[in-house]
């Protein structure tokens, strides 16, 4: 049965040769390193929409996705993409790790805009707790007067439970 050939945009490859683009559809690129590039280019590529993660992943008709073929795992093995940008395929970028792991490296906030944050209208003075989640168990990590105190008391727990992991809502300050 032929290939099914679906047409994809232009590429102007970077100037910085250590990384190439292949096009996707939806006018998408993956990114990956340049000695993987060739190799990867055998195949059609697409861009791939995640509703649960709001990031498109780079996938062909047969399993597995770029970046677990890449780093020779399985469909099963859950893989991290260190900088968030579920396109970045290069080998610095990707690492395997558990489940709890990928989770805790996610940039979701809640509808206060920070990561852990829970505001309690009903409290009295201390309306905004902190929590976080390890190993599937949720730890509750106090109540605090501010978001930003609580943001930042999350931040210190991200640190010491998810290690290198650990997603934090002020980066700039670990």
């Amino acid at each position: 049965m032929p290939k099914l050939h679906v047409r994809r945009h232009e590429v102007i490859q970077p100037l910085d040769q250590s990384y190439r683009l292949i096009p996707l559809t939806q006018g998408q690129n993956a990114i990956v390193d340049a000695a993987d590039f060739e190799w990867l280019s055998q195949w059609n590529w697409y861009a791939h929409w995640s509703p649960g993660t709001k990031t498109f992943y780079a996938v062909r008709n047969k399993s597995p996705n770029m970046h677990q073929l890449i780093l020779g795992c399985g469909t099963d093995d859950d893989i991290d993409h260190k900088n968030n940008d579920t396109l970045d395929n290069r080998r610095n970028n990707l690492r395997k790790c558990t489940h709890g792991q990928n989770a805790a490296n996610t940039k979701r906030r809640t509808k206060w805009g920070y990561k852990g944050v829970v505001f309690y209208p009903t409290a009295r003075k201390h309306k905004w707790s902190a929590r976080i989640v390890k190993d599937g168990k949720h730890i509750h990590l106090g109540m605090f007067l501010t978001v930003e105190e609580a943001a930042k008391a999350y931040d210190a727990a991200a640190k010491i439970y998810h290690g290198e992991f650990a997603q934090t809502n002020f980066p700039e300050h670990y």
